[in-house]
């Protein structure tokens, strides 16, 4: 416990003799009290601990049972793994692997990740009765069809499990959950669903060069709207070399990168292609919604291919982080973990949210783009052999993974794996972690509607359609969300 030395050297002035009194009538001097540590101790002011939500979770005895989690392979450009098979000296892959053994020695357990055919070991393990997957991490759109199958557990059914704890992803729970239930569980455990997020990186040399108001100054100031990105895009846009023909590969570009089924614009303006009604419990489909034509309208501005092809490039990924990093595009749309690719860039970067249609509307959001997520089994086994299934203690180890990691870990993801080596000023940190705080998860993703946005991507594109589009979508639509709806009232 902290010591507080100047309450301390105080207490112990006040018990001194008064010094100076060598009168010879003077009374005895009396014994002067002598102070133990444990006196200390007891005066000092407690200090707030630094690990409150690991020191609140329960440790209970897990009897050494293991618990084995089915993982999709790496993909170095994502941070999609839970786990490491020993210490390797780089900071967040052992911080990870540290949590990890430290969670393990406090509940007596062991926790144990197989990657790759994250989805079919599930899938198998449950029709074979096995229950060998306990937890799987895997794509989100994966879980449309796992529902459909009936092979999903809510997460929230689980009594060892609190949902509403800070480390369980809130926004995740809000969008997604279904007549109560919740099937992707975004848990501070691995970081795919921060690495996932929609963001536009953009080349401060070009912002400097052009003489632009900063991206970042325009979204603090409630200014930063589709208009004024366009503006800024055709601004940049130049013909190197006067050919008359653009070409990613030397000219200048206002955006290059990914366009995501434009969803990301849609979520800062506050509307959703699909939601989800709880009162009439059932999936709505907004795609002739006035709001959403014309926030559609808005984007198209952007990226309507005919009227914007010198100006906009989304459809080489690669070719578009090459002209960023060469300075050669002044936006570029990725994900946040495609910073790692972009360490070596010479020029200053910042990053921004996506623009809004216009500031009307307060119900804006940031779009993560079908992150991994974990999957809890309809069938998993009993380690211990009580006779029951291993939910609850599944629930136990999950709670305190995440109580530790969003005391602990959590910050050794920001501040090395994304702040500290990604993004070059503090405007850009603090932009990072106003998108973190405020993140949405898309519904067509999450339980496979996918025909929903490629169907508003492709009005967009060419900036038409959309009635014909919209009309042939809702006949399909109703029947698929009815089915989702009934798998999930099978299974509350």
């Amino acid at each position: 416990m902290k010591r507080v030395f100047s309450f301390t050297l105080a207490l112990l002035l006040l018990l001194l003799p008064a010094a100076g009194c060598s009168d010879a009538t003077q009374e005895p001097e009396e014994t002067t009290p002598v102070i133990t540590e444990s006196d200390l101790t007891a005066i000092e002011p407690e200090t707030e601990s630094p690990t409150p939500f690991w020191d609140a979770a329960d440790k209970v005895d897990l009897q050494g049972i293991t618990i084995n989690a089915s993982c999709e392979n790496y993909d170095s450009n994502f941070y999609n793994v839970l786990d490491w098979e020993e210490l390797t000296g780089e900071r967040l892959n052992d911080a990870v692997y540290d949590r990890n053994r430290f969670v393990e020695e406090a509940l007596n357990c062991l926790f144990t990740s197989d990657y790759g055919s994250a989805v079919s070991k599930l899938e198998q393990s449950c029709i074979s009765g096995s229950g060998d997957i306990d937890i799987t991490y895997a794509l989100m759109s994966n879980g449309g069809g796992l529902l459909q199958k009936g092979y999903l557990k809510a997460f929230n059914s689980v009594e060892t499990i609190d949902m509403t704890q800070p480390f369980w992803d809130q926004g995740a729970i809000r969008s997604l959950s279904v007549l109560g239930q919740t099937f992707c569980g975004m848990l501070d455990f691995g970081f795919d669903h921060y690495d996932s997020m929609a963001v536009l990186f953009y080349n401060g040399e070009l912002v400097e060069e052009y003489h632009l108001e900063d991206p970042y100054e325009l979204f603090k100031n409630s200014e930063w709207t589709i208009d004024k990105m366009k503006e800024q895009i055709v601004t940049v846009s130049t013909d190197k070399n006067g050919d008359g023909k653009f070409s990613l590969d030397r000219d200048v570009y206002g955006l290059s990168g990914r366009e995501y089924n434009f969803q990301p614009i849609l979520f800062t303006s506050g509307v959703r292609l699909v939601g989800w009604d709880e009162e009439n419990e059932t999936f709505t489909l907004n795609f002739m919604n006035e709001r959403l034509l014309q926030v559609a309208e808005g984007i198209a501005t952007i990226y309507e291919e005919a009227a914007n092809a010198d100006y906009v490039h989304y459809a080489d990924y690669d070719l578009g982080r090459t002209a960023f990093s060469d300075g050669r595009s002044l936006f570029y749309s990725r994900l946040l973990g495609d910073f790692k690719q972009l360490r070596e860039v010479e020029d200053a970067y910042g990053v921004v949210c996506f623009p809004r249609y216009d500031f009307a509307n307060e119900d804006t959001s940031y779009f993560v783009q079908n992150p991994t997520t974990l999957f809890l089994p309809i069938v998993v086994g009993d380690d211990n052999r009580d006779g029951d299934s291993d939910y609850n203690e599944i629930g136990i180890f999950l709670q305190a993974v995440g109580a530790y990691t969003y005391d602990v870990t959590l910050d050794e993801y920001i501040e090395n794996a994304v702040i500290g080596k990604g993004m070059r000023d503090q405007n850009s940190a603090d932009m990072v972690r106003i998108m973190m705080q405020t993140r949405n998860f898309d519904l067509t993703q999450a339980f496979s509607f996918p025909n929903m946005a490629s169907g508003l991507y492709t009005c967009i594109k060419n900036n038409s359609g959309y009635a014909s589009v919209g009309k042939k979508l809702e006949r399909s639509f109703g029947k698929l969300s009815d089915k989702i709806v009934d798998e999930v009232k099978e299974h509350q």
